[in-house]
């Protein structure tokens, strides 16, 4: 059970007013509805976003990481467990090559 969490990363992009977009898709192949938590940081530990969301049992949720800095990567690492309580896991950390 303890790797049924997977994050993929879609291609970032810019919008018009300059903010880059990171999209990020949690995948949930638990059986049971889980709680995540996500973090968006900087190489240098600065935090850029931070996401809690619920994500009900074998489906996905996209979430986009939003920065107005001209970043070469970001950090993503995070953590989930059963959306009725329990031990949380670590979900593997990833860093993000930009442009």
């Amino acid at each position: 059970m303890r790797d049924c969490v997977e994050l993929a990363f879609g291609s970032p992009w810019f919008d018009t007013v300059d903010q880059e977009h990171i999209p990020i898709r949690i995948s949930n192949s638990c059986g049971s509805e889980l709680e995540v938590e996500l973090e968006a940081i900087t190489p240098a530990g600065e935090k850029l976003q931070k996401f809690s969301l619920n994500i009900p049992p074998n489906s996905a949720r996209e979430v986009e990481v939003v920065t107005e800095l001209y970043l070469k990567k970001i950090i993503v690492k995070g953590k989930w467990r059963e959306a009725s309580g329990g031990e949380w896991f670590e979900i593997r950390g990833a860093e993000v090559t930009l442009r």
